[in-house]
């Protein structure tokens, strides 16, 4: 994965913008799985097609399309022939309701097309002259014309204090601070990212323990993984609820791929 900086237009919506070469190889076992973020990526694969797969549902991109992955509570399969190069921009939990302005929770569990249509006319990213920082620029102005709503900063707030504490912060004291009603906050949070605070946490929950436990291979230090949940069993049903596979299942397979698009 290659970075870039993040326009100052974008820095309150964007949390990273990449690219991305896969390898010329994959191994016959990779599993090319990738765990919920919560967070809503854009992509535009500028060489090859593959397809991805949600709850068996199939979503195939053609060269050059522009596709948003909205939020998901269980993994997503990558499939397709490598090599696959792309453009992706991943956005705060609540970035994306800057340009779409609508209940987010409509892009739940799917991955949709994207106009390349701008403002003026034109069509953008219809191709790839070589030259990626180009491409980059391109779908940030993209972007950044299409930018009409601001994000509740009770929304901002309730996220932040959701990652400080790694997704484990109790919902009566996420809420207590906050004069509105737990009702009202839990609607207007869904509608600006997708999900239900609680459903944030428990991604948030998952992944961290995630790249403690199997991305990095500490299945050793058991006593990280009660910080984060209630103890063993807890964990166990979380990890067959998103990956529907045990972990010693997982771990036998390699998931190289799906772990570049995992969060650290």
């Amino acid at each position: 994965m290659k970075y870039y900086p993040i326009p100052d237009a974008l820095i309150n919506y964007v949390e990273s913008i990449w690219s991305f070469e896969s390898p010329e190889q994959i191994d016959i076992n990779e599993q090319a799985t990738i765990i919920p973020s919560g967070r809503c990526i854009l992509i535009w694969n500028y060489s090859g097609e593959y397809e991805h797969i949600i709850q068996d549902q199939t979503y195939p991109h053609s060269k050059f399309d522009l596709h948003l992955v909205g939020q998901h509570h269980t993994k997503i399969l990558l499939k397709g022939k490598v090599p696959v190069n792309s453009i992706g921009i991943n956005f705060k939990p609540y970035g994306y309701y800057s340009i779409a302005g609508n209940d987010l929770s409509s892009f739940l569990n799917k991955v949709v097309s994207i106009s390349k249509r701008r403002l003026d006319g034109s069509q953008v990213l219809t191709n790839f002259s070589g030259n990626l920082r180009e491409s980059v620029t391109e779908l940030t102005q993209l972007l950044i014309e299409r930018i009409k709503f601001e994000p509740d900063q009770r929304v901002v707030h309730i996220t932040e204090q959701i990652n400080a504490h790694k997704g484990t912060i109790l919902i009566k004291d996420l809420f207590g601070h906050v004069s509105t009603s737990q009702r009202h906050l839990n609607k207007l949070f869904k509608s600006q990212t997708g999900i239900t605070p609680k459903e944030y946490a428990s991604i948030i929950r998952f992944q961290e323990i995630y790249n403690r436990y199997i991305r990095d291979k500490k299945s050793g230090n058991k006593s990280e993984l009660y910080d984060l949940f209630y103890d063993e069993s807890h964990f166990l049903q979380s990890f067959r609820k998103v990956l529907t596979l045990q972990p010693s299942l997982f771990l036998k397979k390699p998931n190289n791929l799906g772990n570049e698009f995992i969060k650290k």
